[in-house]
């Protein structure tokens, strides 16, 4: 089931969701197909006018969360929204990356350097400029995919999941250094290891194309990784838990989601 304040937020939106199965005459949720998916989410709203990107965006999402939370009772076994691609939500705000701009991040990062691909490998992993600055070799487990983020002024610490591609470039990375922070060289305060490594997935953005697109931040490639765990559990908890944010509200902003539009 969804969890209490997920399930609040998207009871009203699943609600039409509802009316719009029994206008397709479909009862069961694995007849539900992409194109009936589609449909919902790009309708019209009860006024007549367009649904804006933004309301859009939330009418997937709701309808992912009831498929993830259906997956896990038995009562489906896919999810119609899969292949159904949006164009990332316009924000003066962050916004989450879209997986084809991790790609060219990826990319960019691989061929900059060994150092700058470990920080934007740990940025993946949900660390921003300071947690990536303190990550230490003893921190990352490559067999687990794991690494240790000790958390920050606003963040708790935690353990960053990494990506196949984050696991590679940690183990050339560890490949150079024996002991000591794997992301920053310096020995200054802690301020210049968050300046630098800023800096780092800041240059990263800048070659990929994407630092004038709007809510384009460092903290976009967490909000990527919170994303993905939103998409698969329907829990905005779970999201915020991974990206070590303390707030629901603040963890829904980084991932995209507006609460506030109409459904």
């Amino acid at each position: 089931m969804l969890a209490a304040p997920t399930a609040l937020r998207v009871e009203p939106t699943l609600a039409l969701f509802v009316d719009f199965l029994e206008s397709w005459k479909i009862g069961e949720l694995d007849d539900v197909t992409g194109e009936a998916a589609a449909e919902f989410v790009q309708s019209r709203l009860t006024s007549g006018c367009a649904a804006s990107l933004a309301t859009q965006h939330n009418r997937r999402t709701a309808v992912r969360a009831l498929f993830a939370s259906a997956r896990r009772l038995g009562m489906a076994t896919g999810d119609p929204t899969l292949d159904l691609a949006l164009p990332a939500p316009r924000s003066n705000s962050s916004r989450p990356l879209t997986d084809e701009e991790v790609e060219r991040c990826r990319d960019v990062a691989w061929w900059a350097s060994s150092r700058v691909a470990a920080a934007w490998a740990l940025a993946e992993a949900t660390a921003r400029g300071n947690e990536i600055a303190q990550v230490a070799v003893e921190d990352i487990d490559l067999d687990a995919r794991e690494v240790h983020l000790h958390g920050g002024a606003r963040t708790a610490a935690r353990t960053g999941e990494l990506s196949n591609w984050a696991t590679d470039a940690l183990r050339r990375r560890l490949g150079e250094v024996a002991a000591g922070a794997v992301a920053y060289s310096g020995s200054g305060a802690s301020n210049a290891g968050q300046v630098s490594t800023c800096r780092a997935i800041s240059s990263v953005l800048v070659r990929a194309g994407l630092a004038g697109e709007s809510g384009v931040r460092p903290a976009s490639a967490a909000g990527w990784a919170g994303r993905r765990v939103f998409d698969t559990t329907g829990r905005i908890e779970d999201a915020a838990q991974a990206m070590g944010v303390r707030s629901l509200d603040r963890a829904a902003r980084l991932i995209g989601l507006d609460w506030s539009t109409d459904a």
